[in-house]
């Protein structure tokens, strides 16, 4: 009997074991057929990758690193059509996988095509170039996976930019990007009209530098040794800068007359005039600036300084104490090839640079009585707050009074001061009138280089009679510069502007005692030492950031020091920074 019963029990458990999981397979069963996979047009997805809140057809979904991906980020928009895979009771549900389908998959035509415009930039993102844009006073919205081109000049506000763009409504998804001459948009964003091609062989284009020119204009030219007329039809343009000799310039020459006649002549950047001779290569330089975009994998097109860099295998980039991502600032070393690409042949991370950093010598303008609070130096504001260091190291602080000034830029670009001292020295300048800053370009010109710079968050003008310099590489956006000028009508006015090595950017630091601070001549007081540092001889220079907000930089002081070696075998510091150097000996613990 009790074997009986053992066996009934036994069958009843087995049966309850089938019935579990045919229930469970029948659950299951019904739980796909009621909606676990959604098909429809995809409404919105995330702004940055594909990880993130999705709308397909009206219903919210959202997918995390578990989800799986059909397609690349690129393939996938607003109106395209897709299948989710998902689990969840309730929206936003989990989508397991989205998987990107036919349009008429989804009961629709073919997606929006892409479209082309051309407009003025009125806004752009103020980080990279990925983000909201104004084109035209039309909205677009740049995401990963977007292209962009900078060939004729950077993408900036007041730049002439062809768009190509997809999607219903503003703001339009923008497929591709790229900066163009501002004659194309005619002031109206429309489609530039198509230029008559002169006959084949009768007009040449050439870079090179100016031997001699005549003072009006029309008349005798020499460029690059070769002998050319200019006429009252020549045509001249100065966005670069006046025309000089040894200034480089481009040209278009009918070459069916003798000497050559010139059509057009213009200014043009230095490093265009930079070949070396071999056909494929028409210039090179290089350049300091920050990176606005680039490419997944780190090989394609990099966007630096308001240019499109390519990079390939040979390449060489070096990315030390840190990582290449938008916002960093880099060196580039780079050659034009003679279609016109820019192509790197170096990029090396620059970590220890901080773009939200300056120092400027002026006059103080005006000053609070209190000295907390915004004192104006040189025709521009600073706020001197309580953590601010003030030194009367030559003469107390008044109206009129010659003044060092370092300063940060904060989120809200303010110019707050971290140290004022007064001081003998003009930075370099030869004329009392004029005023010295420098700085980080944070946005230039559209076209050419005259026209409104912004620097640290103020704006300078270049006029035509302005002057340039890029010894230390190119002018561009994150270029560390120099900026001579002087206030006409409340504008600051660019006499010069120069590139320089950012600090902390030379390939040397090291650490050290000052020995000693020597002045190079009387005359020179206000302009370049030489310090002496753990037996180093550095050249000390107005560009020079002396940072004392640690420490006072006297003889006998520990200092951290970054330089670069200059042709000739000059030693220069492009940074100085105090230390205070504490120093604890352990001992070891001994146990009896």
């Amino acid at each position: 009997m009790n074997r009986q019963i053992g066996r009934s029990t036994r069958a009843w458990a087995v049966y309850a074991i089938i019935f579990v999981i045919l229930a469970a397979f029948w659950s299951s069963s019904v739980a796909m057929a009621g909606g676990r996979e959604w098909k429809g047009m995809v409404d919105s997805l995330p702004a940055d990758g594909l990880w993130g809140e999705w709308v397909v057809a009206g219903r919210t979904f959202v997918a995390d690193a578990n989800t799986r991906f059909s397609n690349n980020r690129e393939d996938f928009d607003v109106g395209v059509c897709v299948e989710v895979e998902y689990v969840g009771a309730e929206a936003p549900f989990v989508a397991k996988k989205i998987a990107k389908k036919r349009a008429d998959d989804c009961g629709q035509g073919a997606p929006t095509p892409k479209q082309e415009a051309y407009g003025i930039i009125q806004q752009a993102p103020q980080r990279g170039l990925l983000g909201d844009w104004l084109i035209g006073n039309v909205a677009y919205r740049a995401l990963p996976g977007a292209e962009f081109k900078q060939r004729y000049g950077p993408l900036v506000v007041g730049a002439c930019a062809k768009v190509q763009y997809s999607g219903a409504e503003a703001p339009y998804r923008v497929h591709k990007l790229e900066s163009k001459p501002l004659s194309d948009c005619g002031g109206n964003g429309t489609i530039p009209p198509v230029t008559p091609t002169p006959p084949a062989g009768q007009v040449v284009e050439r870079y090179g530098r100016i031997d001699s020119f005549p003072e009006s204009l029309i008349g005798d030219w020499v460029v690059a040794g070769i002998p050319y007329v200019a006429t009252d039809a020549t045509r001249f343009k100065q966005e670069n800068g006046a025309f000089a000799v040894g200034v480089c310039v481009k040209l278009h020459a009918l070459i069916n007359t003798e000497p050559a006649t010139l059509q057009k002549v213009e200014t043009e950047r230095d490093h265009k005039c930079n070949g070396d001779g071999n056909d494929d290569i028409i210039g090179r330089g290089e350049l300091y600036g920050t990176v606005q975009s680039l490419p997944d994998g780190l090989l394609g097109e990099w966007n630096i300084a308001g240019i499109t860099f390519l990079v390939d295998q040979s390449t060489k980039l070096e990315q030390k104490n840190g990582v290449f991502a938008v916002g960093v600032v880099v060196k580039v070393k780079f050659v034009i090839r003679s279609n016109g690409d820019f192509y790197a042949r170096e990029i090396e991370l620059k970590s220890h640079v901080r773009p939200n950093k300056g120092h400027a010598f002026g006059v103080i303008d005006s000053l609070p009585a209190e000295r907390i609070g915004v004192w104006t130096i040189g025709g521009i504001d600073y706020q001197v707050t309580a953590a601010t260091r003030l030194r009367e190291k030559h003469g107390p602080f008044e109206v009129g009074a010659r003044v060092r000034v370092k300063y940060v830029v904060d989120e809200n670009g303010q110019r707050v001061a971290t140290r004022i001292e007064t001081t003998r020295s003009r930075g370099g300048v030869n004329n009392p009138a004029h005023l010295k800053a420098f700085g980080y370009v944070n946005q230039m010109p559209p076209e050419g280089l005259i026209g409104e710079w912004t620097i640290n968050d103020t704006v300078y003008v270049a006029i035509p009679g302005s002057k340039f310099k890029e010894e230390k590489g190119l002018l561009g956006v994150g270029a560390y510069v120099a900026v001579e000028y002087h206030i006409v009508n409340g504008r600051n006015v660019i006499h010069e502007l120069e590139t320089k090595v950012p600090p902390g950017a030379g390939a040397q630091s090291q650490l050290g005692v000052i020995e000693a601070k020597q002045q190079l001549s009387a005359a020179a007081v206000t302009d370049d030492e030489v310090w002496r540092i753990g037996g180093v001889d550095y050249l000390i220079t107005p560009a020079t950031d002396i940072d004392e907000v640690e420490s006072e930089l006297e003889v006998g002081s520990t200092a951290w020091v970054n330089s670069y070696v200059e042709t000739d075998g000059t030693i220069v510091a492009t940074e100085v920074r105090g230390l205070t150097i504490s120093t604890t000996i352990f001992l070891p613990t001994v146990n009896r």
